[in-house]
């Protein structure tokens, strides 16, 4: 009997939907019959800058997988590591909850000779230092210009602060699990004992195994990490890099549709409340959430009958735009010659 998969193809709807909502809203609004005359009169020089703004944000993610895996003895080159990035960053948004993302990764590094708990280690230091820098600039930002984001999002001033609480939860939780490795080790193997008296783990002396194995690896790596400041520190200003790039696309938009007199930091603040408040949403994409919230945080910013066409070239931009990348990467990557296992010299210390 086939069985459809029917996860790709609920992903594939929610996209599809969420790309149609799109259009609707920009070409069906009455207030914007000429949506079409306006996109052809973005300025060119800004809309470049929405392009490179989101190469920065994929680039200095590979930057920063690259410096760890470095740090590690691996002989990986830029390009590399921003292969690994964006496939993520790919299966990220096709997937619910961005739950394909770091599998991906882990997949593609282990193909490469980098073993599981290394690459899990690098991801997790990545996602560590991306969550508490966006939550605690978002904060900042919120603090510093609080009339403003008071008038401007104040109704929707309780999903942000969820928002925070959620994103700001992997915090502590990672440093948990770093420091109290009994405690995984525990969890671990109930969870083998578990699909084990299921039936669903056949050898669950050789699982253990392996998990005692990626533990060393992913301990070892973050452990290696907290002992070099100086690669904490660059962590720290690659994150507030990589993501500065993405909440800046929106003031890009905004110089290409030819607007001015809001503050440039006006727009990067409800840029990164509008991240913090639709990004923990378990659509691929945040699909929905992200559409509607620029449209209500961004209100008023963009004058009446820009704000639809500003919403789809924000889209295009840190959306579909992966999307098309991440297909083509994928085919690209599918039929190249089997890449030869990255070189390691010694750990730190070792």
């Amino acid at each position: 009997m086939k069985h459809w998969p029917w996860g790709k193809i609920l992903s594939g709807a929610v996209i599809i939907l969420s790309l149609v909502m799109v259009l609707f809203i920009v070409f069906g609004n009455p207030e914007l019959e000429n949506a079409w005359e306006v996109l052809t009169t973005l300025e060119t020089r800004w809309f470049v800058a929405c392009l490179l703004c989101f190469a920065g944000y994929v680039w200095a993610e590979g930057a920063g997988l690259c410096a760890f895996l470095r740090m590690e003895g691996f002989s990986v080159t830029l390009p590399t590591a921003t292969h690994f990035s964006f496939a993520g960053l790919y299966y990220a948004n096709i997937t619910p909850g961005a739950s394909g993302g770091q599998p991906m990764q882990v997949y593609l590094m282990r193909k490469r000779g980098i073993p599981g708990g290394v690459a899990t280690s690098a991801l997790t230091a990545r996602y560590f230092f991306n969550q508490m820098t966006v939550v605690l600039i978002a904060v900042a930002l919120w603090m510093l210009n609080s009339g403003f984001v008071a008038s401007q999002v104040g109704q929707a001033k309780l999903f942000i602060v969820l928002g925070c609480l959620v994103n700001f939860a992997t915090v502590p939780i990672v440093v948990l699990v770093m420091l109290n490795r009994p405690l995984v080790e525990r969890l671990g193997r109930w969870g083998i004992g578990f699909l084990a008296r299921r039936r669903l783990c056949k050898q669950p002396d050789a699982w253990e195994a392996r998990m005692m194995d990626t533990l060393d690896h992913f301990h070892g790596s973050l452990f290696d990490l907290l002992r070099h400041p100086a690669h904490l520190l660059l962590q720290l200003v690659i994150s507030i890099v990589e993501m500065l790039c993405l909440m800046l696309v929106p003031l890009m938009v905004y110089k290409a549709l030819g607007l001015s007199g809001t503050p440039w930091y006006h727009l990067v603040t409800v840029a990164y409340l509008l991240f913090v408040s639709a990004s923990y949403t378990p659509l691929p994409g945040a699909s929905g959430a992200q559409e509607g919230g620029f449209l209500v945080y961004f209100a008023g910013l963009f004058p009446s009958g820009t704000l639809s066409v500003a919403l789809l070239v924000w889209r295009f931009t840190t959306y579909y735009l992966c999307l098309l990348l991440g297909a083509a990467d994928q085919v690209y990557s599918s039929l190249r010659a089997k890449r030869s296992p990255i070189a390691r010299q010694n750990r730190p210390g070792s």
